[in-house]
């Protein structure tokens, strides 16, 4: 599970694009909602604008989650799972889904589950939801929901197909000591690229990049 996390401004275009109301072929379906009225992207937004009035001062009021799931999930992740899952994260970054307005949103366009979370970032009581260390802190929530629902773990997915595919052409073509160590260095680039994919969306800083990439360094000693 990978939650690619974003802060904006506007409710209105990102009601518009979640609920994809000129693109009917994303097949976008609301799986829960709170304190948002769901059949359009004009009431949605205007639900969402009219508390966060409440603090005219936040430029960056809209919380945005892109929360996806290996294609291997498919079956498993039916909507009403999702619908819990999307809750669950709520609760794991602190925001209280009863006291907070929000929308999940599934999309079918693509071949792996995925849906799209949209929060107020004013809580209602006019109170801030805090957006601090708030990649690094999804990366903790996505993995204890993974333990939590027995999902794959995601940033193992590459490693295993690395696991799987075996040596590279370059290893095993080298036959000298000089051709394995620049297929070794060719083999590590790839790796670490794979990591950073995973990982560097999340942190905003290199601390929390070394902290994101803890887990990928201790499975490669």
């Amino acid at each position: 599970m990978i939650g690619k996390v974003k802060v904006n401004q506007s409710f209105g275009a990102m009601c518009r694009y979640v609920l994809q109301e000129q693109a009917p072929g994303k097949g976008a379906e609301v799986l829960a909602a709170h304190g948002v009225r769901t059949d359009s992207a004009e009431h949605m937004a205007a639900d969402f604008d009219a508390v966060r009035a409440m603090r005219p001062g936040l430029g960056k009021a809209v919380l945005h989650v892109a929360l996806a799931f290996p294609v291997e999930e498919k079956e498993k992740l039916t909507n009403e799972v999702m619908g819990r899952i999307a809750q669950d994260y709520l609760k794991g970054l602190n925001i209280d889904p009863e006291n907070t307005q929000w929308a999940v949103v599934r999309h079918q366009d693509k071949t792996h589950p995925h849906m799209h979370l949209v929060v107020n970032r004013v809580d209602l009581d006019g109170q801030t939801v805090s957006d601090q260390f708030i990649r690094s802190r999804s990366v903790d929530v996505c993995k204890g929901i993974e333990q939590e629902y027995g999902l794959i773990v995601a940033d193992q997915v590459g490693r295993k197909q690395a696991r799987e595919i075996g040596p590279t052409p370059a290893q095993a073509k080298a036959t000298t000591p000089k051709e394995e160590q620049s297929a070794e260095w060719s083999r590590a680039r790839q790796d670490i690229g794979r990591a950073l994919s995973y990982t560097a969306g999340h942190a905003r800083s290199f601390d929390e990049l070394r902290e994101a990439l803890r887990p990928e360094a201790s499975s490669w000693s």
